[in-house]
């Protein structure tokens, strides 16, 4: 038994590691915080493509406003 005791020490000690409250605790934070950067960055991203769709929507609607009072269609 002492013998199957030694051989298994470390890999108790490697399992207890895992299952600690602090060490859970701090590795669940690190997700969080990584998946939080991570959907900040894609909503960014996506904020950026809808400024630049908007900005060209409006650009187009100006110019062809500006071609309709230019070919005397302002009515």
């Amino acid at each position: 038994m002492a013998e199957i005791r030694s051989r298994m020490s470390p890999d108790m000690k490697d399992l207890r590691k895992h299952i600690e409250a602090q060490i859970v605790t701090e590795q669940v934070k690190q997700t969080i915080g990584q998946r939080l950067r991570q959907a900040a960055d894609r909503s960014k991203e996506n904020l950026k493509a809808k400024q630049k769709e908007l900005t060209y929507s409006a650009k187009s609607s100006l110019s062809m406003a500006r071609r309709k009072i230019s070919n005397g269609g302002g009515e």
